[in-house]
């Protein structure tokens, strides 16, 4: 099992592939989980660095137990729901993601 955030899913489906958020893969911390609109499981790409290029830009962020190492594709946020520090990402397929963020909501995705 990989040492991931919970994430909600849900039972939409996005019928092309966009990138929801990057997370380093916790038996392999060079490589790259995938996590992409309406699908449950991640894919893996093998370098880290690679994704992040591929896949860019990308904006990183705090889990709320403050381990870093999210990158989160802004355009995927459909919404976000404030609780003060902590922020609830909604994604386009309507999956959430909590994070640690102070800053206003409307940082996080485009509006």
């Amino acid at each position: 099992m990989h040492d991931l955030p919970h994430i909600e899913s849900s039972s939409c489906q996005v019928t092309r592939k966009t990138l929801r958020f990057l997370a380093r893969d916790a038996r392999n911390p060079g490589a790259a989980l995938v996590y992409w609109l309406g699908v449950r499981e991640p894919s893996l790409e093998s370098s880290f660095f690679h994704a992040m290029q591929k896949y860019g830009p990308l904006m990183q962020l705090v889990l709320p137990d403050e381990r870093p190492g999210v990158f989160v594709k802004r355009d995927a946020v459909q919404r976000v729901q404030d609780s003060g520090i902590l922020k609830r990402l909604v994604f386009k397929d309507e999956s959430s993601l909590d994070v640690r963020y102070g800053g206003p909501c409307r940082d996080l995705f485009n509006e």
